[in-house]
């Protein structure tokens, strides 16, 4: 049969629908192979579209769907899938969210979680009864998704140059497809699954074509300051370099891959400490010689108990704004007292970057500033160092000093770390509150703006949002008992040896799951079909060797 070129030959005995059987006609294998194609056409429009378009992988969720209700032995299928007691587990996280309906009182706000995620029992259900694919078919599906992915990349990039009227601020609004966090998954699954086609295919120029586009990859996170992608795509490559040192029988190579992850360990902890020394806060701050008159003879202003720094110097010692604000009258057209593109005040960012340059604020640390760095001022970058698209430091360094401007008593509004700290407090003061059952599948919206009034949050209303951890977002919905749940449906398909060894489940659970910690990945659209789709796909919808 023609639409058997796209699956195994033999459904087996575990399969619910057999061209052998006396019953089967002419008619139903047109029918068969019709709907064979439709449903392959869906996989590889969701595989196409997962970097780019809600609506495309809406419209080919439909299609998988209906193209499987088509192919008929609807009853063998159910039947099939209550069987694999893999699919069954992985998808009563979806019966969770509607058994949190029966105790919610926003039922609306509910019901539109639910429907959100569909994908956790769509995908189970349609690849664990469904024929499993040939294993050139799921190369191509993967291949696909590769190509979508890298050529969002280049799209991304093209847009991050500033060659469209669109105004990047934040280097993370290049991603103009999906969120960036997402994209940030998408492009370390695009990774791994790169390194298998160099290590499996025999192939010299495909070896040398998917390390180079390994390394594009990895050098667009960097661009795009993804610190979610870029720490996954890292912690994900120890524990596949940690796999083969497991797996592999030759000493020598045991031995040099071990070097090489020891290496990368100790290269990792310089690079941290060497940046965050360079900053100022592995080491006390550089001391910074009060002055008391510029050259122009004008009184600096010391404020010695703020302790705020940029790359170890003091950003509020040696200032005089009336020299400033002279001096940057005349660079730029901005004014002095109004705000930069970011929303913040422009002579706040200015007076940032020059003590990052290890400037005086006055006339003369004004007068220095190139064109280049009176546009950065512009856009809102506080810090030479984050100046420029390739700068692996940067995302480290703002990060840094997040962290130490929060502990210093500043508001952590809009910071995209230190106001998780703030997101978490709420979440854990819901659960202890709610802690077997939680608050229900609608009511966590309400949940978290009534915490945030209680714990008199310093966040603005604009930042108070969800927790932005999926575990503690499971924890505030279902309670302790939800959250035990969810872990079994995480961790069960690791018991089965072979996907445990699995290099594609492997990979992308450590991404899934890393993801987990700092981003609630199941509570958006792209999130959710992302780890719905890729856990099902690599599950159930290969033949087991």
């Amino acid at each position: 049969m023609a639409g058997d070129f796209y699956f195994y030959k033999t459904y087996g005995p575990n399969r619910p629908y057999s061209m052998n059987t006396p019953e089967y006609s002419m008619q139903d294998s047109i029918k068969k192979n019709f709907f064979s194609y439709s449903y392959l056409f869906g996989l590889f429009l969701l595989a196409a579209s997962l970097p780019y378009s809600k609506f495309l992988i809406s419209v080919s969720e439909i299609i998988l769907f209906v193209s499987w209700l088509l192919q008929g032995s609807i009853k063998d299928k159910v039947k099939l899938f209550a069987k694999n007691k893999t699919a069954v587990v992985i998808s009563s996280l979806f019966i969770m969210h509607l058994i949190g309906l029966i105790y919610t009182s926003d039922f609306n706000y509910g019901l539109g979680d639910v429907k959100k995620k569909i994908p956790l029992l769509l995908f189970p259900l349609l690849f664990a009864s469904s024929a499993p694919l040939s294993k050139p078919v799921f190369e191509r599906i993967l291949t696909l998704f590769t190509c979508s992915v890298i050529i969002a990349t280049f799209i991304c990039f093209y847009v991050l140059l500033g060659y469209t009227s669109r105004k990047i601020i934040h280097p993370q609004q290049a991603s103009i497809f999906t969120s960036h966090i997402r994209f940030g998954l998408l492009i370390s699954t695009t990774v791994f699954i790169l390194g298998y086609f160099g290590i499996e295919k025999k192939s010299f120029l495909l070896k040398i074509v998917s390390l180079i586009l390994i390394a594009w990859l990895v050098s667009f996170l960097i661009m795009m300051e993804s610190a979610t992608g870029l720490l996954c795509t890292i912690i994900a490559s120890g524990i596949f370099l940690i796999r083969i040192i497991l797996k592999t029988k030759k000493v020598s190579l045991k031995v040099s891959l071990l070097a090489l992850l020891i290496t990368g360990c100790i290269s990792a902890a310089w690079f941290f400490y060497n940046t965050l020394t360079g900053f100022g806060y592995a080491s006390s701050p550089r001391t910074t010689p009060l002055l008391l008159l510029t050259k122009k003879g004008n009184p600096y202003s010391q404020d010695t108990l703020n302790k705020e720094i940029e790359n170890g110097y003091f950003v509020w010692r040696n200032v005089c704004e009336q020299e400033l604000m002279e001096e940057w009258s005349k660079k730029s057209s901005f004014e002095y007292q109004g705000k930069d593109l970011r929303g913040n005040e422009i002579k706040y960012t200015l007076i940032r970057f020059l003590a990052s340059k290890g400037l005086n604020k006055d006339s003369e640390g004004a007068a220095s500033l190139s064109e280049k760095e009176v546009h950065a001022i512009e856009k809102g970058i506080p810090n030479i160092n984050f100046v420029g698209l390739f700068n692996p430091t940067a995302r480290l360094q703002k990060i840094a000093w997040e962290i130490d401007t929060y502990l210093k008593g500043g508001n952590p509004s809009g910071h995209s770390v230190t106001q998780r700290f703030e997101f978490w407090k709420a979440a854990i003061g819901i659960i202890k509150e709610n802690t077997l059952i939680g608050v229900g599948t609608g009511d966590v919206k309400n949940a978290f703006e009534k915490q945030y009034d209680k714990m008199d949050s310093p966040l603005t209303k604009e930042w108070r949002l969800r927790s932005h951890n999926q575990f503690l977002a499971i924890g505030t919905a279902f309670g302790i008992i939800g959250l035990i749940v969810f872990l079994i449906t995480l961790l069960y398909p690791l018991f089965n040896r072979k996907k445990f060894r699995d290099y594609f489940y492997l990979m992308f659970f450590c991404i899934a799951f890393l993801s987990m910690f700092g981003e609630d990945t199941l509570e958006t659209q792209a999130g959710v079909t992302f780890f719905a789709f890729f856990n099902s796909f690599f599950l159930f919808s290969r033949q087991e060797d």
